[in-house]
């Protein structure tokens, strides 16, 4: 997960999208009962559909979430607080009816794989997970009820990738696993947040574990020939300076923000750069 820096107010939308957003939260608004605002909103998924070009090339066309390419395959606009209602409110004696008056507000959007939005099993792993319509807080007495809440009392469990403090909280084994960047005895709500929002967004589903792998090798192969190619800059060989040059430009492009699971490479790549062995050899990556 990366940090997305989104200026909501500066997108190109479809005309009248903004306007017909408007008209149909006044009409939600408006609704005698949850049955009537729930109609509003079946009827009207075409609208939050009709911006999810915009958002995906906002991110290169990866899932927010997990950062997985999203090239001819199914993709959600996911509401990252749910429009309906709240699994976790689901066993109260009134559950939660969902955030319905944020179901047309394009700041509660996310761009999603299917995989991290919908409840699905990884065959591989038998592991369930998806966002659906999980939205743990850390504390369940502040969740907004009706428009009139202030949101930012709320604190959520799930991390949102608009947020820079809070990719800060994931990190990667090198096997490609993600996994919370601090540890649960000394710092527990942050560990709690990390570990949830792998789990909901699926994060180590079996398939981006994979890839994570794969681009792992090809990271091992470019740093050793990087090396390879450093030790030499001093014969004046001018086809070794292009080689070189080339093996950095390759990882500067894999951990880049529009790469596929950027995050990744990343993490992975930092792991060489204090290595007294790969000395100055990577310093051009980072630049």
């Amino acid at each position: 997960m990366r940090h997305l820096d989104i200026d909501f107010n500066r997108l190109t939308l479809p005309d009248g999208w903004s306007e017909k957003a408007q008209q149909l939260t006044d009409s939600l608004k408006a609704a005698k009962d949850d049955e009537q605002r729930s109609e509003i909103i079946n009827k009207n998924q075409d609208h939050w559909k009709a911006v999810k070009p915009v958002l995906a090339a906002l991110f290169n066309h990866k899932c927010w979430y997990t950062e997985a390419p999203q090239q001819g395959t199914d993709v959600d606009v996911d509401h990252f607080r749910p429009k309906k209602s709240v699994k976790e409110t689901h066993s109260e004696t009134v559950p939660h009816d969902g955030y319905w008056w944020l179901a047309f507000c394009l700041e509660n959007y996310r761009f999603s794989c299917i995989v991290a939005n919908r409840r699905r099993k990884d065959v591989d792993s038998g592991v369930t997970g998806g966002k659906a319509d999980h939205f743990p807080l850390c504390d369940e007495t502040m969740r907004a009820n009706t428009p009139t809440c202030d949101l930012e009392n709320e604190q959520p469990v799930l991390l949102d990738p608009l947020k820079a403090t809070d990719v800060q909280l994931l990190q990667f084994k090198p096997d490609g696993e993600a996994m919370a960047r601090f540890s649960k005895d000394r710092h527990e709500r942050k560990f709690m947040r990390a570990d949830q929002s792998i789990r909901l967004y699926h994060l180590n589903h079996t398939d981006f574990i994979r890839c994570r792998i794969e681009l792992r090798d090809q990271i091992d192969k470019e740093v050793k020939s990087a090396k390879r190619y450093f030790n030499k800059l001093e014969t004046g060989d001018a086809d070794n300076d292009l080689a070189y040059e080339e093996a950095v430009r390759r990882l500067r492009k894999m951990r880049s923000k529009e790469a596929p699971f950027s995050s990744f490479c990343v993490s992975y790549l930092d792991s060489f750069r204090h290595k007294y062995e790969y000395e100055g050899v990577l310093d051009a990556v980072y630049l």
